[in-house]
């Protein structure tokens, strides 16, 4: 009996193991980020289809490595930001603006005499009460956010050409501590600017807030129904409060990280970065509509923003065209993920 009972026991555990580990599978495969992460790999592929001269020489795709990590670690800062608001239901349109106030008001501080260890703080705290200002018109005036953050991205443009009369602001390079902010580091011949670690820390850091906290909770709670959220208690203007402050600080920090690797911050500096962010986010898997979205997600949607100008501009073609592609993929991106979500 007791054989007969092993005999029989072990397919029906060898079933379950199987259909445990294809759970596991089709998990993973049902996965947004999984989709984007190939989307990146396929328009890696392009770049090693149209240009295998480029492509398959070190030197060239290191450097081409180089300027996608330094490019998309301030739309990584940003899109972290940017990814809490949506989750929650929320826009902000003045990252862009904020970014440059951010790096000029940073360059202003060093100049009259301020440490860096007193300037990062100061410009962080700026950008959080920025924030708040944004928060407090939309939950407590009830101006929908997208009027709100226009109106500030206008406030904070024209601030930062106030800023600069000269058209820019500049620091120097042997200040204290600049280079813990905007120094470099290679790495088998790929550069790592310190924004790179910054924007990595960043990630981990709000991806365990979002995803372990009670406050994380809260985010999605309010974004998927801000009633039922209410109902059960929770503080929906606080948290949409928070939601803006930490888009506008991480935008602000975002700016001091980029003028301590360049050394100049221009007034336009940040134009267009609302968009791409968004864009990035979106791409992602964050639900436009709130209440649904991964910080895996934006990051793996910053690389495929960031890629597909390198693309263009190694095959060649006008970089004026990343605006129109910049579109095309928005509102692609949308139409994929209401499909998507009906189809769920």
């Amino acid at each position: 009996n007791k054989e007969t009972t092993q005999a029989t026991d072990s397919p029906s555990e060898n079933t379950a193991t199987i259909r445990g580990s294809s759970g596991l599978v089709n998990q993973i495969l049902a996965r947004r980020e999984l989709g984007v992460f190939l989307g990146f790999l396929v328009l890696v592929g392009l770049i090693a289809v149209t240009r295998p001269d480029l492509f398959f020489n070190w030197d060239t795709i290191s450097g081409v490595f180089s300027r996608l990590l330094r490019q998309i670690s301030s739309y990584i800062i940003i899109g972290v930001g940017m990814t809490y608001l949506i989750i929650g239901g929320e826009f902000d349109l003045s990252v862009g603006s904020m970014f440059a106030v951010g790096g000029i008001v940073f360059a202003i501080l060093l100049g009259d005499g301020y440490s860096v260890l007193i300037a990062v703080p100061a410009v962080i705290v700026l950008g959080a009460a920025i924030g708040v200002a944004n928060g407090t018109i939309v939950t407590k005036a009830g101006v929908p956010s997208l009027i709100a953050t226009i109106g500030m991205l206008s406030v904070l443009r024209g601030v930062a050409f106030f800023l600069t009369p000269g058209g820019s602001r500049s620091i120097e390079d042997s200040v204290s501590f600049v280079s813990l902010f905007g120094g470099s580091h290679t790495i088998a011949g790929i550069e790592f600017t310190n924004q790179v670690f910054w924007a990595i820390g960043v990630l981990i850091l709000f991806g365990v807030l979002l995803q372990k906290t009670r406050f994380g909770y809260h985010v999605y709670a309010v974004g998927d129904d801000e009633q039922a959220a209410s109902n059960a208690g929770i503080n929906t203007d606080r948290v949409k409060i928070s939601n803006f402050a930490l888009a506008a600080a991480l935008s602000a920090f975002a700016g001091v990280l980029s003028i301590t690797y360049f050394g100049t911050m221009f007034g336009t500096a940040g134009s267009g970065f609302e968009l791409v962010v968004i864009a990035a986010v979106v791409i992602g898997g964050t639900n436009l509509f709130g209440g649904e979205g991964s910080l895996l997600g934006t990051f793996l949607g910053t690389l495929v923003i960031g890629i597909i100008p390198i693309l263009l501009i190694l095959n060649g073609l006008a970089v004026e065209i990343q605006e129109l592609l910049t579109g095309v993929v928005i509102i692609a991106a949308v139409l994929v993920d209401i499909f998507i979500r009906k189809r769920g």
